[in-house]
C-alpha cells in the first residue's frame, strides 16, 4: 500500500507510543496540501513544533480547541492536526471531545484531519481508541517491537484495506518511503492419496512380473483373430442325446 493512499484519507489516525517516532510520517502527510496548517498543541509545548514544522508556510499553532471560539479557528480551507486527542478529552470531556472532532470530520473547510493518539497512555479496554478507530478513514499503528513498522488500516468504498509497511527516511533527500512487507504463505504438501489397495483385505494391484505373464499368455482364439476371420466350428459331443422324431410331428401343418 502506497503513502499515496494513505495521504488521500480525509481523516487519520496515529497510533504510537512514547517509543515511536512519528514525526517523518507526520510530516509527509501534510507536507503537499498546500492549504493553511492548524495545529492544536495539547500535549508538547508550542515552541516544541514550531521547529518541527519551521519549513512550512502558514502554520497557526493553538495550545487547544474552544468549542465556542470553533468559527474563528476553522474559517478557510485547512488541514488540522490534533496532539493528542486523549488530553483534549481530559480538558473537554470525552462527549464534547467526540463532538467537535466530528464537527471538523463533516466541515467541509477541512482537507485533512489528523489525531494523535498515545496508546501507552490509554487504560485497558479503553472505548476512545473504539470510537476513534470507528470513525477515522485510515489507522496507522505503530508496531510494539519494531520502530519503523506499521500497520495500516484504510476504509475506502465500503472495504477495508489492510497491510504492514516498513517506513525508512532520508535525511539527505528527507524523503519517506514506505515498503510493504510481503508474507511468506507456507504450503503444506498434500497428503498422498491412499492406493486402492491399501484399502481392501485381498489383492488388487498387480505387479510388474504379473503384468509380463499376463501379455505372454496366448488364448486358443486368439490365432484366429490375428488371421483376420473368425469361424465357429461345433463338434457334437458323445453323450448329446440327437432326437430323430419331428418336434413338430403333432402339428397340424
Amino acid at each position: 500500500m502506497s503513502l499515496f493512499k494513505l495521504k488521500s484519507a480525509p481523516t487519520i489516525l496515529l497510533e504510537d507510543d512514547s517509543n515511536k517516532n512519528i514525526l517523518p510520517l507526520l510530516l509527509d502527510l501534510v507536507q503537499q496540501d498546500g492549504n493553511p496548517l492548524i495545529f492544536f498543541a495539547y500535549e508538547q509545548p508550542i515552541c516544541y513544533w514550531k521547529n518541527v514544522f519551521k519549513d512550512r508556510t502558514h502554520t497557526i499553532f493553538y495550545e487547544q480547541l474552544n468549542t465556542h471560539q470553533y468559527n474563528e479557528y476553522i474559517n478557510t480551507k485547512c488541514c488540522v492536526i490534533i496532539d493528542s486527542v486523549i488530553q483534549m478529552s481530559l480538558c473537554l470531556g470525552w462527549n464534547e471531545c467526540l463532538k467537535c472532532i466530528k464537527r471538523l470530520i463533516y466541515d467541509n473547510n477541512v482537507s485533512k484531519l489528523i489525531l494523535v493518539l498515545h496508546k501507552d497512555c490509554l487504560p485497558p479496554s479503553s472505548k476512545l481508541q473504539i470510537h476513534l478507530n470507528h470513525i477515522a478513514s485510515a489507522v496507522v499503528s505503530y508496531d510494539l517491537t519494531e520502530v519503523n513498522k506499521i500497520k495500516v488500516l484504510i476504509k475506502k468504498g465500503g472495504k477495508c484495506l489492510k497491510s504492514e509497511e516498513l517506513l525508512s527516511y532520508d535525511a539527505k533527500t528527507r524523503t519517506l518511503k514506505c515498503t510493504p512487507i510481503v508474507k511468506q504463505v507456507i504450503i503444506d504438501d498434500e497428503p498422498e492419496k491412499p492406493s486402492p489397495g491399501n484399502l481392501s483385505t485381498f489383492k488388487i494391484e498387480v505387479d510388474q512380473t504379473e503384468k509380463l505373464e499376463k501379455y505372454k499368455l496366448k488364448l486358443p482364439y486368439m490365432s484366429k483373430i490375428n488371421e483376420g476371420e473368425s469361424k465357429v466350428y461345433y463338434e457334437p459331443d458323445a453323450v448329446d442325446d440327437w432326437d430323430e422324431e419331428d418336434p413338430d410331428e403333432d402339428l397340424d401343418i
